[in-house]
């Protein structure tokens, strides 16, 4: 037989027995891996940073953002880790934030788990301690990566601690801003919007978009400027609205960027059906050290006139400003103080036995009851011990303390006529205001005199 064909043949049975010996799986495994196109995307801004040199100055931060790409589409990512070969000349947190420290370059790599498999990419950092970064067009820098503040008003008066009152908000709608003017007026204090360096979309849908992908990568947006000492404010009114029944990242980054300890912290917020109770949990997580107060909560369509319902939840804090002429501290004695969670109501009792009898029971101490939903218009719980009645044909309102068979408390969100006993009333506290406060489902009550 011709050499050349005996040579043919040996090669074509040796193809034939390595690939009998090779596993399907890993032989289908090859060609999968062949054909996945999937690639990593590293983005500063609107600025393409994949296996390229961006330059940053020290003390600046800068969000880097990942995308994994197949056929120009985009793939859901489930895991993405970054790190730098450099900590000591550039950090890069969790989240994507990266930090530069001190002159020199650093390696910046990203590593990507999707379900059509895993990839990663490179960048590199070059921190230069003289230079402005380039990419921010020469704007002088803090810590933190964020502009000089434009000028911030004067500090307002002080609240009755003696220390100032801030009104920080974040609003796309105008909604927040609505209320952030109605506590300025009631309360003299300064006021500042709360923007991130790259503004959202004009978009409804766009922004919706771009919220859920913050939320679902826990992202920190850079913010435009800061608040300039914040030492000298004892009480921060934070307004937002809730976005996917939270707040907005942008208001992590507010919180996260000052120390808090010792402050208070008062959130006011819009939503369109969402509770707020998930977002004060939120605040109270990120402001770490802060006193969170009662909440305000307002549909965002009524949010251009609830300045009376604004005015009474901040008497009830207690809160003293410029533009009010007394403080409404002590005002409370002699009524009933009703805490739920974090929020607290007062209620002037009624002139009657069953009353008097209530406040006597208060008088040997704190009440603790269990109180639940009934009716869609109140919430009702065991008192422990009957009390005098004094029924009569009464139709009930929001606030309302009603004593059912002598041995219940009920308080009312909404109207209902019946032979009840009123034992008080919160004084005007609207519907929306005690669902913010009480939620849905059983909640525990603390009754006492103040």
């Amino acid at each position: 037989m011709n050499q050349k064909i005996k040579k043919r043949i040996l090669m074509f049975l040796t193809a034939c027995l390595l690939l009998t010996a090779l596993p399907l799986g890993n032989f289908y495994s090859m060609r999968l891996s062949a054909k996945t196109g999937i690639s990593v995307q590293m983005q500063i801004g609107k600025k393409n940073v994949t296996k390229k040199t961006f330059k940053m100055k020290a003390g600046a931060s800068r969000q880097l953002k990942v995308r994994a790409i197949e056929n120009k589409k985009s793939v859901k990512i489930r895991v993405v880790q970054y790190r730098s070969n450099n900590k000591k000349i550039v950090s890069v947190t969790k989240n994507g934030v990266i930090r530069a420290k001190t002159s020199g370059t650093a390696k910046i790599t990203v590593a990507v788990k999707t379900n059509r498999g895993n990839r990663a990419a490179w960048m590199k950092v070059k921190v230069n301690a003289v230079q402005p970064d380039q990419e921010s067009g020469g704007t002088p820098q803090q810590p933190g990566g964020m502009p000089q503040p434009e000028p911030v008003p004067e500090p307002s008066l002080p609240d009755e601690s003696g220390e100032k009152i801030l009104i920080a908000y974040f609003t796309r709608s105008g909604n927040a801003e609505k209320l952030a003017d109605m506590i300025a007026d009631k309360t003299g204090g300064t006021k500042f919007r709360i923007e991130t360096e790259t503004a959202y979309p004009q978009d409804y849908y766009a922004v919706l978009e771009q919220a859920s992908e913050e939320r679902e990568q826990n992202a920190r947006p850079l913010l435009k400027s800061r608040v300039e000492n914040m030492t000298d404010y004892g009480t921060v009114f934070l307004g937002y609205p809730i976005w996917f029944g939270d707040i907005p990242m942008a208001v992590h980054s507010f919180l996260e960027s000052y120390d808090f300890i010792g402050k208070k912290i008062i959130p006011f917020c819009t939503s369109g059906s969402s509770s707020p109770q998930t977002s004060y949990e939120s605040v109270r997580a990120s402001a770490s050290g802060a006193e969170v107060l009662e909440g305000f909560w307002i549909q965002g369509t009524s949010a251009g006139n609830v300045q009376d319902d604004v005015n009474r939840w901040i008497d009830r804090l207690g809160i003293t400003g410029g533009n009010q002429s007394q403080s409404t501290s002590g005002n409370e004695e002699g009524k009933v103080k009703i805490t739920a969670g974090n929020t607290v109501f007062y209620a002037e009792l009624e002139d009657n036995s069953s009353a008097q009898a209530f406040s006597k029971m208060l008088l040997e101490g704190p009440v603790t009851i269990r109180m639940s939903d009934y009716g869609d218009m109140e919430k009702v719980g065991p008192l422990g011990k009957s009390l005098p009645t004094n029924d009569e044909n009464i139709t009930t309102g929001p606030g309302d303390l009603i004593l059912y068979q002598g041995n219940s408390l009920v308080i009312y969100y909404d109207t209902n006529t019946w032979n009840f006993t009123r034992l008080g009333k919160i004084d005007g506290v609207t519907r929306q205001e005690l669902l913010a406060a009480f939620g849905n489902g059983d909640v525990t009550v603390t009754l006492s005199l103040s």
